[in-house]
């Protein structure tokens, strides 16, 4: 990919973290250097093509894994693997795709690091709120071990849920998982997050 652009100079390359840290150094969260993303993102940055890097976080689509979502509707309980006061910066995969239109087609384009999600970051408290009106009966969250999790989705995932269990064990040994706000797509382009009922409501979740 670095040596397509090298080699074609478009006007503009957005490139999406896909939930991956990259505007975080120092912290146990950021990508190695030497990762994909950090590879991928330094090779074109390098290139002198106007880049921009739409950094999200947690997707509001984990949501609604058949393991999430259907306690959720059924049993009135929203079960996922962080603390009940974890703060997140949830987006949607709708979220960013604004983002990345507006930054490709933008007269003036942003370049560097834009953060994509909610500030001030949700809990699980929110969330369970936001199904309830939605879904017009009471949920309330309720957090469980990164390893429950795992035991969860590995009829779905197969080994793929490993990862995913590392990932969510790494958060848990932080205090949150948000944007920076001087570098959201809120302060830099003007736009916001969906709220979750609207999220809810645009993809007819019932």
């Amino acid at each position: 990919v670095v040596e397509a652009v090298t080699r074609a100079r478009p006007g503009r390359v957005v490139i999406s973290t896909s939930g991956q840290i990259v505007d975080q150094p120092g912290s146990p969260l950021q990508a190695p250097a030497d990762s994909p993303i950090m590879t991928l993102i330094n090779g074109v940055t390098g290139s002198g093509v106007p880049t921009a890097v739409v950094a999200p976080r947690l997707y509001l689509e984990n949501l609604l894994l058949p393991v999430v979502l259907a306690p959720t509707r059924e049993e009135g309980v929203l079960r996922y693997p962080l603390p009940t006061s974890f703060p997140v910066s949830w987006s949607s995969h709708l979220d960013v795709a604004e983002v990345v239109a507006r930054l490709l087609t933008d007269a003036s384009p942003t370049t560097g690091t834009v953060g994509v999600g909610h500030l001030p970051g949700l809990t699980g408290p929110d969330l369970a709120a936001a199904f309830s009106n939605h879904l017009g009966r009471e949920v309330h969250f309720e957090g469980i071990t990164p390893e429950a999790f795992g035991e969860l989705i590995t009829p779905l995932f197969g080994p793929a849920a490993a990862p995913v269990v590392e990932l969510y064990r790494a958060l848990n040994a932080q205090d949150g998982n948000t944007i920076a706000e001087d570098g959201s797509a809120q302060e830099l382009l003007g736009l916001r997050p969906r709220p979750i009922e609207q999220w809810l409501e645009d993809l007819a979740v019932s």
